[in-house]
């Protein structure tokens, strides 16, 4: 995987050398591989659904 910081300008990406005009598009490319992205965003989404029902379950309870 490539290090360092890509510009995007008029749908062409280049490695950003120097300054850059204002209306680029700056992006650094994440040291994580896709799969691993997916693994945190799952158990994220797990740990807040447990996070809801727990309140939800407690909320009800004191009704």
């Amino acid at each position: 995987m490539s290090t360092g910081v890509f510009v995007s300008k008029n749908g062409r990406v280049t490695k950003a050398v120097g300054n850059q005009p204002k209306e680029a598009l700056l992006f650094a490319p994440l040291a994580k591989n896709s799969a691993q992205i997916l693994r945190e965003q799952r158990s994220a989404m797990k740990r807040n659904n447990k996070q809801i029902k727990d309140r939800f379950a407690q909320a009800t309870k004191r009704a």
